[in-house]
């Protein structure tokens, strides 16, 4: 069983700027639909930059892609020397230009080079490996929800959202549902390897015992029962396989795709219960769940307080968040009780899951509770952003409240948190080497705690360059009862993250249980607010290997 669908690449609409062809320097040369700097062959790929192609897109006649179009062209020379190896164009435009890597090129690193008019850039280098799978999105932005089928729906003309509807599409009529246990989901993407059949729109069929693929949904490994590559799309791959009849329904059920030594961006899917016709979250309801649907933008308000040894505060904001944003604060593999984000962020760049804007709910928010001086309040910072200094010492047991009088975009609301009676992490400061091929056990005491939560991370640079970095954020996060007393971490969450000598472990009670709501001036509600506190025994850096 296999089926297909339609895809997009994300296009720029910068007007054309130069005519001297200049790759940009980060991140200038993506896989297309995942957007990961490594390369494979039959792969759809996008440099990125300016002066690269006319100012007007130009797309090719077709999908028998040519090695120049429109006065563009792209080669990949070896780095150790060889002959060079033309890209075929699939579209051009004066700051992005998108082509097919053929399947005859071998792994290794590449001097790649865009020519405009016969005017070469200068060269940039990639690395092309064997496989290198990039998941469609939603919103092309190669995170968030995949743009994504349920097989056995309509045909296979369905697309997996968070609530159930229908789109129009010409001639026919897609239905929109979330996945259920048992369905067949099928994903699309590109780079899942060479197929020389499919570089003129053929396939060779499946390549799931080939590359040995597994597909991993939210820590469950499952074996696909097609991978390989779409007839009549080059450089399109899909992906099939059957959720198992036992998924714990998510809404944001974190999905990749694994091969030897190679795993595919992080993409989401929604999974409902047997018979629901939209999934479940401790935080949205359905109809704020819609709006993402319809690519709208929900509303939410996040306030903590925050206890180290050395520093106390209380701070928060009020922000706006799209589909991709809210699944890149869900998302990830779960082990347990521990959820691994794997986050890459680019330093001059929006962190991709903070929020489109902020909230404005006036000029400060008074602030009470046990030792705290009158009058306290969070000031409005730039953003607007909340926050007030604490000398250390300031938060005791019992409980607080951050009240707004209402601004701009929120009116009045009160949002309280109990704080707990105190918090010892008993083993963290032994702790200074991580194994990743082993468990971790970090254990505690304490009084009055709601849950405790764990997080061990690693953040690594990737790319770029020395002032604008491309890093890599990977975070273990346990959340757990705070009763237990002790937690091991399993050495399949921790074998996720990168090696360094600069990771860091971070362990603090906290709670999960309070919410609010309030007010938007422009009418309704947010759609969700929470405030929490976080106690948190020090911070100490490891070295992971």
């Amino acid at each position: 069983m296999r089926f297909r669908t339609f895809f997009a690449l994300a296009l720029s609409t910068v007007p054309w700027m130069a005519a001297q062809p200049v790759i940009r320097p980060v991140n200038g040369i993506q896989n297309a639909m995942g957007y990961q700097t490594t390369l494979a062959p039959d792969c759809l790929f996008a440099v990125f930059g300016t002066g690269l192609g006319p100012a007007t897109l130009t797309f090719a006649d077709g999908q028998n892609y040519q090695t120049s179009l429109a006065g563009t062209s792209i080669s990949f020379k070896p780095v150790g020397g060889g002959a060079v190896i033309p890209a075929r164009l699939v579209y051009t435009l004066a700051t992005q230009v998108a082509g097919l890597l053929p399947s005859s090129i071998a792994p290794g690193a590449y001097a790649v080079t865009v020519t405009y008019r016969n005017v070469n850039s200068a060269p940039q280098n990639v690395a092309v490996v064997a496989r290198s799978l990039g998941i469609d999105t939603v919103d092309t932005s190669g995170s968030g929800p995949a743009q994504a089928n349920v097989g056995n729906v309509n045909n296979g003309l369905s697309l997996v959202r968070f609530t159930s509807g229908t789109l129009p599409g010409p001639g026919f009529t897609w239905t929109l549902t979330p996945a259920h246990p048992g369905d067949a989901i099928v994903l699309w993407g590109t780079g899942g390897g060479a197929d020389p059949a499919n570089d003129s729109g053929g396939s060779s069929g499946d390549q799931t015992a080939a590359g040995n693929f597994k597909v991993l949904v939210d820590g469950v490994t499952i074996t696909p029962f097609y991978s390989g590559t779409a007839t009549l799309y080059p450089g399109l791959w899909q992906v099939n396989f059957y959720l198992p009849q036992d998924i714990t329904p998510d809404c944001f059920a974190a999905v990749q795709v694994a091969a030897p030594g190679t795993t595919s961006n992080m993409v989401t899917i929604a999974i409902a219960p047997p018979g629901q016709d939209s999934c479940s979250d401790p935080q949205l309801n359905t109809a704020s769940l819609a709006k993402l649907d319809a690519g709208g933008t929900i509303v939410g308000a996040d306030f903590g307080l925050y206890k180290f040894p050395t520093q106390e505060m209380a701070s928060g904001q009020f922000g706006r968040y799209a589909a991709t944003e809210v699944a890149l604060r869900k998302a990830g593999q779960r082990f347990g009780a521990c959820l691994v984000t794997d986050i890459k962020a680019v330093a001059a760049s929006k962190y991709p899951a903070a929020p489109d804007s902020l909230l404005d709910a006036g000029s400060s928010l008074p602030f009470a509770g046990p030792g705290l001086p009158a009058g306290s309040s969070l000031l409005r910072i730039t953003g607007p952003y909340y926050g007030d200094s604490l000398l250390p010492g300031t938060l005791r047991a019992g409980t607080y409240t951050i009240t707004g009088l209402g601004g701009p975009d929120i009116g009045p609301f009160s949002a309280s948190v109990r704080f707990p009676s105190d918090f010892t992490a008993t083993n963290l400061d032994s702790i200074d080497r991580i194994d990743r091929t082993q468990p971790l056990m970090l254990t505690w005491s304490g009084l009055g705690m709601d849950r405790v939560r764990i997080q061990v991370a690693t953040n690594v640079q990737v790319g770029g360059t020395a002032d604008d970095p491309v890093t890599r954020n990977v975070a273990v996060q346990c959340d757990v009862d705070g009763g237990l007393g002790a937690y091991t971490i399993p050495p399949e969450a921790l074998a996720l993250l990168q090696p360094t000598d600069q990771g860091n472990i971070q362990i603090g009670a906290y709670t999960s249980r309070a919410t609010f709501t309030a007010p938007l001036v422009a009418g309704g509600e947010i759609d969700y607010g929470q405030i929490s506190y976080n106690p948190t025994d020090g911070i100490v850096g490891v070295i992971v290997q």
